[in-house]
């Protein structure tokens, strides 16, 4: 499965995630890549909107992962992960990133997920996806495989 969409603006990209979000069945990981300011905040935010979450989510930049429990009645967890501060994947194990992995009840987002791509192994349900600028300022190419 794979697929690119257009967006032209936040509304869109926040669009593209919700709809992919609503075919969830809990156990995916969701690895988003794409370089610093592209929309991988706003695409996490339409994944946990698409799942249910009703109050507004943050970057957990500075926290690394912050756990959010949607309004949904197969995934009661929806995990947000920024590894753009961390040097490795070792830098997860001590918050508990491994107790939420591939669990059914649980979505995970992980930005900047190739600084971990170790411990996104091939059991996972993993979904691919890259977020790259487009020609105008707000528009956005979303390869999702």
């Amino acid at each position: 499965m794979k697929r690119s969409e257009k967006s032209k603006n936040e509304a869109e990209t926040l669009n593209i995630a919700k709809e992919m979000a609503g075919k969830f069945r809990g156990g995916e990981v969701i690895a988003l890549t794409g370089d610093l300011g592209a929309g991988k905040t706003i695409f996490t935010k339409g994944l946990a909107q698409g799942l249910g979450y009703k109050k507004i989510i943050t970057s957990p930049t500075f926290v690394l992962m912050k756990v959010y429990q949607p309004d949904n009645p197969v995934v009661t967890n929806f995990v947000h992960v920024d590894c753009y501060r961390i040097d490795s994947s070792e830098d997860l194990y001590g918050i508990g990133f491994n107790d939420y992995l591939g669990r059914a009840d649980t979505v995970v987002a992980i930005e900047w997920a190739e600084k971990v791509k170790d411990v996104l192994h091939k059991k996972l349900k993993l979904i691919n996806v890259k977020i790259k600028s487009g020609r105008k300022e707000t528009e956005r190419y979303v390869e999702i495989s």
